[in-house]
């Protein structure tokens, strides 16, 4: 086949389109940049050998495996048995294609067992699960997953091959070994998968390896073993992390009533008990279930009733559990526990998660599973982000992944909107960047020429100056489209690539910066100081809210007159924000109230 051919093959497997809007698969993996190689250990190993990659960090245990160069990730997977799998990708052990320029398949990722002695048993069992594509990218028929075993004369010798489909749920596959070639002191197995070797092409997830002593048919059957599947999300109704000071006396506003935890039963019915800890710093600061140690639930066989969700009632969540003297950043740790049997794989009973207030507004959870951009000169992305008091936005982050070919030397437009009937409005602010990568998966600081005064609902995202893709980070996990938009020249529209754009303003609260896009001479108050009302005049429509200095919305009042008389003799005598919004613009001043 002839090489533009197979080059046009491989652009159009990477990409997926709409008009104007596309997104393409990453060609690097940043949070795999730091593993280490495996350091191989002398020592052999026992049955039973179990892993389900139920870790927190992304390189596979080296006290299992000699040789890895999977991504171990919560990322990839679609209801996983248990959290946590080994993705197979284009990708070596760095996150870095294997042959950049390559037009073809070739051997990709290894995964290697140490040495395990089989030599005392007759027959073993050896099962696992796999999923091609998961969220992924979908390996195609000429894409493959291999498992081999190690004989006894040192072979190589494959057991069992999977070409490429789409994905599907997670199936099992079991091997009994009862043959003298493997039941050996030095028997080793080992993954492999063929992939397209320039980018991160062709997943497969692998999950809940398994090698031991058969016994009866109840040990393929199923898994002593329940789990949970996915990491915890925000406890936050709108945002992943949010700053402290516009969540402080918002609570009721920002938190859940609720949030969600799957688990999923890899047996038949058992009981459970579940709970969760929430700790700032070392003090436990809540517990769920508020009325007793653990909450009991029976949970089904997932073949019966799928993933096990806690709805009736839903696991709750209290302001109450967020609580700090901290007047800055704050970092809550939260742990949830299962209780299971003593037999229970127990790896998977504890599940990690936090929940981060710091100075930025953040959608995604800080993980790119592709990249996302819109392909015409002029074109603009917006993403809606509400303030609860008036603040000061001093910077913009934005993560662009590594991608073939560097777009680090074109710039855009960083643009500030304000709102206008739920869609980006007026042009705020606006700044000539480029994009810059980072390594590590870390996000890029834009700081702004001049800080900006801003107060609700705004948006931040740029306007394209040439029809070059900028390929900004999508995480795929967490589903934001509602404050998503576009505007390829035909209006405001929101995304249609499900995800959450990489993008995060910072806001400071150390000043309330007084600055204004409207013309002050047109807006008239007076007078200041007052005691009892004053008149607003020059804007016959708008909003006008007044702030506590303390960020704290007081009153909310409509505009419908060019002099209009605001009363506020329910005041207490102090210094307030006063910040009116229309069509024109907006404007941001003190009030003194005698």
């Amino acid at each position: 086949m002839p090489k533009v051919i197979i080059c046009l093959i491989i652009f159009f497997k990477s990409i997926q389109i709409y008009p104007q809007e596309l997104i393409n698969d990453l060609k690097t993996n940043p949070y795999t940049y730091d593993i280490k190689k495996n350091v191989e250990k002398n020592s052999i190993l026992s049955i039973p050998f179990i892993d389900d990659f139920s870790y927190d960090f992304s390189n596979v245990n080296n006290d299992l495996w000699e040789i890895s160069s999977v991504f171990v990730n919560r990322s990839y997977p679609i209801n996983p048995p248990t959290i946590g799998v080994a993705t197979f990708d284009g990708l070596n052990q760095f996150g870095r294609p294997y042959s950049i320029n390559s037009t073809i398949d070739g051997n990709a990722d290894t995964l290697l067992s140490k040495a395990i002695d089989l030599s005392a048993i007759n027959t073993a069992y050896f099962l696992f699960y796999y999923q091609p594509q998961g969220i992924g990218d979908m390996p195609q028929i000429e894409d493959s997953i291999i498992l081999e075993f190690l004989d006894n004369n040192l072979n190589w010798n494959i057991i069992w091959k999977k070409e490429g489909t789409s994905s599907f749920d997670f199936k099992k596959k079991v091997f009994l070994i009862n043959s003298s070639d493997y039941l050996h002191n030095n028997f080793r197995f080992r993954f492999r998968n063929k992939a397209t070797l320039s980018g991160n092409f062709d997943h497969w997830n692998l999950d809940y390896v398994k090698l031991d002593e058969f016994n009866t048919s109840l040990d393929t059957s199923s898994l002593n073993d329940i789990s949970f599947v996915y990491n915890i999300s925000s406890y936050l109704r709108r945002y992943s992390q949010m700053p402290w000071s516009h969540f402080v006396n918002y609570e009721n506003n920002e938190l859940k009533d609720s949030i969600n935890v799957f688990l999923r039963n890899n047996r038949s019915s058992i009981n459970v008990g579940y709970q969760y800890d929430v700790y700032n710093k070392e003090s436990l600061v809540g517990h769920y279930p508020t009325l007793g140690n653990v909450r009991n639930e029976t949970v089904l066989d997932y073949d019966s009733i799928g993933n096990f969700l806690f709805s009736s009632p839903p696991v709750s969540v209290s302001s109450s559990f967020f609580n700090s003297n901290e007047v800055d950043s704050v970092t809550f740790y939260i742990k949830h526990i299962i209780s299971t049997s003593i037999s229970d794989f127990k790896n998977n009973d504890t599940l990690k998660t936090f929940q981060r207030f710091y100075s930025t507004f953040s959608y995604d959870d800080g993980s790119a599973e592709s990249a996302y951009g819109i392909n015409v000169n002029g074109a603009k992305i917006a993403y809606q982000f509400k303030l609860n008091h008036p603040d000061t936005l001093r910077a913009v982050q934005m993560f662009f992944p590594e991608m073939l070919d560097s777009v680090s030397n074109l710039f855009f437009e960083l643009t500030i909107w304000d709102d206008f009937q739920g869609k980006p409005g007026n042009i705020l602010y606006s700044q000539d960047v480029n994009p810059f990568h980072t390594e590590n998966g870390s996000f890029h600081t834009y700081e702004l020429n001049s800080p900006l005064g801003l107060s609700g609902t705004f948006y931040v995202g740029w306007k394209q100056t040439t029809d070059d893709v900028l390929n900004l980070g999508l995480d795929k996990n967490i589903i934001s489209n509602n404050y998503m938009f576009y505007n390829s020249g035909s209006g405001w529209n929101n995304s249609q690539f499900q995800g959450s754009w990489m993008i995060r303003p910072i806001v400071s609260t150390k000043e309330i910066l007084l600055s204004n896009n409207l013309n002050r001479e047109l807006v008239t108050i007076y007078p200041n100081p007052c005691s009892s009302k004053f008149t607003l005049s020059g804007i016959d429509n708008g909003i006008l809210n007044i702030y506590s200095l303390q960020g704290k919305l007081i009153k909310n009042i409509t505009i419908d007159s060019e002099s209009q008389f605001i009363f506020i003799n329910d005041l207490v005598p102090s210094v307030y924000i006063l910040h009116l919004s229309c069509e024109l613009g907006y404007f941001v001043k003190k009030l003194i109230v005698k």
